[in-house]
């Protein structure tokens, strides 16, 4: 089940706490958790933005978060599943959604911004049909990518 919460909610901070250790173990010292990384609670409130939680059996294992990039642009932030619920289709399934939440916001275009070092996120985002742009990578981390899908 895929609901609207806020993220400031229990079930979000919970989630994104989870999200920052597992960065944070993958990437060690050059972990650096930045706003223009991240984003704050705020970037999800208002026109064209959704804050949605997905839940197996009554428990939070997942979350995701569309904002306004740019003209006709979206970006998908903060989005993670858990160790535990990972390969039963939860990321696959919030993807789609917040890919819809997009279309129907009027958005032609959706992006998100990963790194290397997240390898289950990065084989989602292959198979669902991203491709990595050119952009200028937050703080020039080298680590650090920017994909985009047509929706």
């Amino acid at each position: 089940m895929i609901r609207s919460e806020a993220p400031t909610g229990e079930a979000s901070r919970a989630l994104f706490d989870e999200y920052m250790a597992l960065v944070r173990e993958r990437l060690g010292d050059a972990f650096n958790p930045s706003e223009d990384i991240f984003a704050t609670e705020a970037a999800f409130d208002g026109p064209g933005t959704a804050w949605l939680v997905v839940y197996a059996d009554g428990v939070p294992v997942a979350c995701g978060g569309l904002r306004p990039l740019a003209a006709g642009v979206a970006e998908i932030k903060r989005m993670f599943v858990t160790a535990a619920a990972r390969g039963r289709g939860h990321g696959r399934a919030l993807l789609a959604e917040l890919e819809r939440r997009a279309r129907d916001a009027g958005y032609d275009r959706v992006r998100l911004y990963t790194t290397e070092v997240l390898h289950e996120a990065r084989a989602l985002y292959a198979d669902a049909g991203y491709h990595r742009i050119e952009m200028a990578n937050v703080d020039d981390r080298a680590e650090d990518i920017w994909l985009e899908k047509r929706l």
